[in-house]
């Protein structure tokens, strides 16, 4: 035993109550034996939850005291979590589960929700869905996954989604597009000025150039810049300096191409 434990052991009073090895074997919130999570604290009268990592005290209420933890909400939802993910071990050195640190560290619910939706944020680009087909996934899911709370706090409405999948994910396909584009010998830079009333003050951007990884030529969007009545110079200017702050080399453009 530790010096703590020994100090811990100064610290309990006459009539406080004292871990007992018993409580491995009792039943907590789920049915189960409470070794899965269980362990003595670092004194008499504290047990530790290794899935909370946390310790508590049972000097006062004893067994009850741990079988109040095992009905915590904040408790239940991390013992699921970690028992889905594979990371709760039985240890070999005592009677006890450990949680297996060798793998990458269990999601919070929050962040389970956000990979759900980024996942259909990429079904829907990739099959090519209709934006207004989310606007009842979320209650679809609650039907399909009635005991999933991933399910109950997805939200996916179609402005959402086109956010996501213009903002959220934009910049790496720009990225990716700007990378083929610095290995092809030449581009021709392409441009759209729309004449359409409702977005008269925006100027779309297109590349068409040699795909090394396609091997074929291809036309890429590239951004859209906003502007008001605009000159020549002013367009002029807005392309330059929109292919240099990608570091796009400007001397390799063959041409200017409209829509």
């Amino acid at each position: 035993m530790t010096c703590g434990y020994y100090a811990g052991l100064l610290k309990c009073q006459k009539n406080d109550t004292h871990f007992c090895a018993k409580w491995f074997h009792k039943l907590d919130d789920t049915k189960h034996p409470c070794s899965r999570w269980l362990k003595q604290g670092k004194t008499p009268c504290t047990f530790l939850c290794i899935v909370c990592n946390e310790e508590k005290s049972c000097k006062n209420g004893g067994w009850s005291d741990v079988y109040k933890h095992s009905q915590r909400p904040k408790h239940l939802q991390r013992l699921k979590d970690i028992i889905e993910s594979g990371q709760l071990i039985i240890t070999t050195t005592s009677s006890s589960l450990g949680v297996n640190t060798s793998h990458e560290r269990v999601l919070t619910l929050d962040e389970k929700v956000t990979r759900a939706e980024t996942y259909w944020a990429m079904a829907t680009a990739k099959l090519g869905l209709s934006y207004n087909s989310s606007q009842y996934i979320q209650e679809l899911f609650c039907q399909m996954f009635p005991d999933s709370i991933v399910a109950k706090e997805f939200s996916m409405k179609p402005r959402k989604l086109s956010y996501i999948l213009s903002h959220g994910t934009g910049r790496y396909f720009a990225q990716v597009m700007l990378n083929d584009l610095m290995k092809a010998p030449g581009f021709t830079l392409i441009f759209d000025e729309t004449i359409v009333v409702g977005v008269r003050k925006q100027l779309d951007l297109h590349f068409r150039y040699w795909c090394e990884r396609k091997q074929e030529i291809v036309v890429r969007y590239y951004k859209s810049i906003f502007l008001g009545h605009a000159t020549a110079e002013i367009l002029f200017r807005n392309m330059i300096d929109a292919l240099r702050a990608d570091g796009v080399d400007i001397t390799k453009m063959l041409m200017l191409g409209i829509f």
